[in-house]
């Protein structure tokens, strides 16, 4: 079975050879777009962290304006309570339910 061109003209043909490669190169300039975004982001986020753990956030170090005018205490973590304490997990064999 051989390939015909069921009754298309050259230039039909050239025209949708041309809207397939705008198709495809449209696509791929979205997608490189997106990639470098995406790059940019990751590194942003990275700085923000590095940021965070080194403790040189914001004025008023790393707390929220409004955790302050309340009266707690935050950390970088977020694991200590009010009272600074580590973290206490939940007994297991209790599974949250009062006696």
């Amino acid at each position: 079975m051989t390939y015909r061109s069921r009754g298309r003209s050259i230039f039909e043909v050239i025209l949708a050879v041309c809207f397939v490669g705008f198709l495809v190169g449209f696509i791929t300039v979205l997608c490189i777009g997106n990639y470098f975004r995406a790059k940019r982001a990751q590194e942003r986020q990275r700085q923000r962290r590095l940021a965070k753990l080194n403790g040189v956030t914001s004025s008023n170090g790393g707390r929220s304006s409004r955790s302050d005018a309340q009266g707690y205490t935050s950390s970088v973590a977020g694991d200590t309570t009010a009272s600074g304490q580590g973290y206490e997990a939940p007994d297991p064999g209790r599974n949250g339910v009062s006696a």
